[in-house]
């Protein structure tokens, strides 16, 4: 029989945050009033911003899955090509949506060259 895995044992073992409080206290001298408030507080979500979902994200997201489970599985590859280019060239005629597109290109060609302060004495 396999032994059971306990998260909190490992935690205590692994993470060595036993005391953590009391070191927190000490090293900013904290009063037992300050300690109880400080620890006591809601910090909220762990990642801001992340709960306002807006519904023309929903509705994207609906298009997309439908999109996948439904339609681009009809298409051949060439078919395929061809409608991702006609979407490229809807949402060119957003300006919010060509914005997003040049941030993800410039994202995925990497640092500017330019910037390289190895290359300022190239000729070009």
């Amino acid at each position: 029989m396999a032994k059971e895995f306990n998260i909190q044992d490992w935690q205590k073992k692994h993470l060595n945050e036993r005391g953590f409080d009391d070191r927190l206290k000490k090293a900013g001298d904290f009063s037992d009033e300050e300690m109880d408030d400080i620890t006591s507080r809601d910090v909220g979500s762990p990642f801001p911003g992340t709960d306002d979902i807006s519904n023309g994200y929903k509705a994207a997201r609906a298009f997309i899955d439908e999109f996948r489970e439904i339609t681009y599985k009809k298409l051949s590859q060439e078919e395929r090509d061809t409608f991702s280019k006609e979407m490229i060239l809807h949402f060119f005629d957003n300006t919010t949506a060509k914005a997003a597109i040049m941030i993800q290109l410039g994202k995925e060609a990497g640092p500017d060259p330019a910037d390289d302060p190895h290359n300022q004495e190239l000729p070009w």
